[in-house]
């Protein structure tokens, strides 16, 4: 490689040819708009600060190059005047009438360091989030996933030009970004052509002026030249805000789904608009009904059980933050399904794709859950059916059942990284040994590591130095004379191994065992795990009769 062209020698860049040919034309085109630029790494310097015009300030503002507001500018204050005869005082919000800046530069005189700040009437139109860290502000989609609206830097602030032209058409504001550029150059003056010494140029939008002189200030330099000018933006129609009640949904395209079999033995599918489907009033007569049940393999929800922080799998619904939910069938032993109206109207459009790809035609044996079918049609209260869902269930009114009547709860809060592990644990939706693995795992977590030996040992007549949780929780249930104990513990013991020799550690003949043990050989992951659920409810159920017998709350075990 040759050594690099030495700008000082440089006429075009002396000219800012660059800055006139790709910079200024290329405002309001980029997807991200430079809104302030300071770069003051000398001799050269280039700088952009940009403002918010009123029409009427915007009307006049191409008459002259210099800007109309400046770097610091536009922060409350007063000004005075005289009129008939006497002085008076006026309060100013932004500074001079008819301006207002974007962003805002911050300066304490060297008593604090400076900073910038955008307009915070922008910030609060889209109800950015402010990531400091990062140095951006952020919107979110309609599954809560980051949009990065401007990046802020001491030296220079981008937004999405998006965001700034929807800003734009709520306030009817025209936009100004100004610029001033000042170049050094080793080259004489009389070798620069007299016609390229001084430009002036002007259109409808834009103008800025260029000069070019002999530089008698600075030793090390022969000439300058410096363009200083501005672009104005103007906003779109106020229905272009994208904001209520001018909100305009981007039109996205119509997603089906198969709805049955045809005659011809194919898959038949329709749209999952509810506008095209017939209801109970008549309309779209021939038409699918809007709750025609629509299948999906249980995959369909891997990817909601693997964002605990945003996605809530629910008995019979699934959550989004407070963005979105939808009703579903989860209590189907083979599938999950969903009615076709819903999809269309509650999933966002990106959410639909995402279902797509695990239709299915309905099965042989197609139809709902019985659970589904009378909280749906009938109107009434139903327990879950699932394993996993009875699970959730049945541990958090133990729980709660526990804590009322002795005190305490039996099973501990999850710690940091565990917050949501009680509404993770599902069935396998794969037979991916992997899956089942975490499955176990994240089960045994809930009903061994949990447990609350503090609270059991206080109500243990003496103490066993280093005595686990299971045996804790064994001999208090013996001081109690509670017949199940062998039960309960058995199986916490047995799922302890199961962890162990299957999660932490490599698994061997020992694990084959333990399977055996416990009747799960040759069994899938989904079938392991949906008996060792039902065999945990047992236990839960077997524990809530130790409650029953023990109804008062123990004073020696009460929590502190």
């Amino acid at each position: 490689m040759g050594a690099s062209k030495d700008h000082r020698l440089d006429v075009d860049y002396l000219l800012h040819q660059d800055l006139i040919t790709d910079f200024i034309p290329r405002i309001g085109k980029d997807s991200w708009q430079i809104v302030y630029a300071f770069d003051d790494r000398r001799p050269d310097r280039f700088a952009v600060v940009s403002a918010l015009l009123e029409p009427q300030t915007a009307k006049g503002a191409l008459d002259k190059d210099s800007w109309d507001l400046r770097r610091g500018d536009g922060l409350p204050g007063f000004s005075q005047c005289w009129q008939d005869g006497k002085e008076t005082t006026t309060y100013h919000r932004f500074g001079d009438k008819g301006i207002r800046p974007l962003v805002v530069y911050r300066h304490f005189d060297g008593a604090w360091p400076s900073y910038l700040e955008l307009c915070e009437e922008f910030r609060h139109f889209h109800n950015l989030a402010e990531d400091h860290q990062r140095h951006i502000l952020l919107d979110f989609d309609e599954s809560g996933y980051e949009v990065e609206v401007v990046r802020m830097t001491n030296h220079e602030t981008k937004v999405n030009w998006k965001y700034l032209l929807q800003f734009l058409a709520a306030t009817q504001l025209y936009l100004a970004i100004y610029f001033d550029s000042v170049r050094y150059s080793l080259i004489p003056l009389q070798d620069i052509p007299e016609q390229d010494r001084r430009l002036e140029y002007r259109d409808e939008k834009s103008r800025y002026s260029r000069q070019v002189s002999t530089c008698n200030f600075r030793q090390s330099y022969r000439t300058f030249c410096r363009l200083l000018g501005k672009v104005i933006v103007a906003p779109p129609p106020i229905e272009k805000c994208g904001k209520w009640p001018f909100e305009e949904r981007e039109t996205e395209p119509e997603v089906s789904f198969i709805i049955d079999i045809g005659p011809d033995g194919e898959s038949r599918e329709f749209t999952s608009n509810p506008d095209k489907l017939s209801d109970y009033f008549g309309a779209n007569p021939g038409a699918p009904h809007y709750l025609t049940p629509v299948y999906f393999r249980k995959e369909v929800l891997q990817k909601y059980y693997a964002e605990p922080e945003r996605y809530s799998v629910e008995d019979g619904y699934l959550r989004c933050l407070g963005l979105w939910g939808i009703r579903i069938d989860n209590n189907h032993p083979t599938h999950v399904t969903a009615f076709l109206g819903d999809l269309g109207r509650d999933l966002p459009y990106r959410e639909r794709l995402h279902w797509k790809q695990f239709n299915v035609p309905p099965p042989a044996d197609a139809g709902i859950s019985e659970t589904c079918f009378r909280r749906s049609f009938l109107s009434q209260f139903v327990e879950p059916e699932s394993a996993d869902l009875v699970f959730r269930q049945e541990y958090q009114r133990l729980n709660g059942a526990w804590c009322t009547k002795m005190g305490w709860p039996l099973f501990l809060e999850p710690g940091p990284g565990d917050e949501h592990i009680l509404q993770t644990v599902h069935i396998p939706v794969t037979n991916s040994q992997r899956e089942l693995d975490e499955q176990t795992l994240a089960l045994a977590k809930l009903l061994v590591d949990f447990l609350n030996e503090k609270q059991l040992a206080k109500g243990l007549p003496e103490k066993h130095p280093d005595e686990k949780g299971i045996s804790k929780l064994e001999r208090f249930l013996e001081s109690k004379s509670f017949v199940g104990t062998e039960e309960v513990i058995q199986f916490l013991r047995d799922l302890q191994n199961l962890r162990s020799m299957g999660v932490a550690h490599r698994k061997g003949t020992n694990y084959q065992k333990q399977l055996a043990r416990l009747d799960l050989t040759g069994k899938t992951g989904p079938d392991v795990m949906q008996t060792l659920l039902r065999k945990a409810v047992a236990v839960l159920n077997t524990l809530q009769e130790f409650l029953n017998q023990n109804g008062q709350r123990d004073p020696e075990t009460r929590a502190e």
